[in-house]
């Protein structure tokens, strides 16, 4: 039987150009083991008690990563093993959809081929070499499939490094913001990484610190809400003015529950999340418009 341990998670959109699951894997039985067939896959799970899983994508072997040389492991002998995940914007949002704000719970899947001779205690063959169809166990919990979850600080990281958006964002066309739109835009980043990480009072604060900057930063003076949608929009109908003021006006308010400074707190959920950082991308998407 063979084992995996799972040592890192990484995005690589480089050399690699995926998720990388960086892993080592032993042969624990008193044989020698050599590796016909190698074939993974990640499933998608609800939470930590499994329940029905999803399938989300097979995984690929890091060719760059394995030695030329025969892999044979001999008993108790360990090999790195690097897992390529080629993931598509649709699985990721996918297991955004399915966890609210929750750590992601994922399994491996495995099936192996392997040419086995086991060993006496002298170690001199045991019985006959053949092959065996076999799948990789947990390392720590022995159980197979491989579970696990992703805390919530690393699957953030990972959502950035790779340049996520939300399935929402992908059908929409936004432009790219201009100069002057820089502190609100890092407001914004910062807005959809505490949203991914679950975090949403801080979501909506970061929301609320992107509009708020949004005057000073493309005047460089403190103005009024009206006198910056006035440069902002110079040339457009009043009425639709009025109407994108107002729009502005709501939604700041609504970030403001972030902040929990009068009254008693207000419980935010991932759908508050959800509603200020799209509504904020969208509302600065169209003011930064040319």
């Amino acid at each position: 039987m063979f084992y995996v341990q799972r040592t890192r998670i990484s995005a690589d959109q480089t050399r690699l150009g995926g998720i990388v699951f960086e892993c080592s894997m032993q042969n624990r039985p008193h044989r020698n083991a050599t590796l016909i067939v190698q074939e993974y896959e990640l499933w998608l799970l609800r939470d930590s008690h499994g329940g029905q899983a999803q399938f989300l994508s097979r995984l690929s072997l890091d060719l760059t990563s394995i030695s030329t040389e025969v892999p044979t492991f001999a008993p108790q002998s360990f090999r790195p093993l690097k897992l390529l995940w080629h993931f598509t914007p649709n699985q990721l949002h996918q297991i955004e959809s399915l966890r609210q704000g929750k750590e992601p719970y994922f399994e491996f899947r495995s099936r192996l081929v392997a040419h086995v001779q086991y060993l006496a205690s002298d170690g001199r063959p045991h019985g006959s070499a053949h092959y065996a169809e076999e799948s990789a166990y947990d390392s720590e919990t022995n159980g197979y499939p491989i579970r696990f979850k992703i805390d919530h600080a690393t699957w953030a990281g990972i959502l950035d490094s790779v340049g996520f958006r939300d399935i929402i964002l992908q059908e929409l066309s936004i432009p790219s913001f201009p100069p002057a739109f820089g502190r609100a835009e890092n407001h914004l980043k910062e807005a959809w990484n505490h949203h991914r990480a679950g975090r949403e009072d801080a979501a909506l604060m970061s929301c609320f610190k992107a509009f708020e900057c949004l005057g000073f930063s493309i005047t460089g003076t403190q103005i009024s809400r009206a006198d910056a949608l006035a440069h902002l929009m110079n040339g457009i109908e009043e009425v639709k003015r009025k109407k994108v003021e107002g729009l502005w006006e709501t939604l700041t308010s609504f970030c403001h529950l972030g902040r929990h400074d009068r009254g008693a707190p207000v419980q935010l959920t991932n759908a508050d999340g959800e509603l200020a950082v799209v509504s904020t991308t969208m509302l600065l998407s169209y003011l930064a418009a040319p």
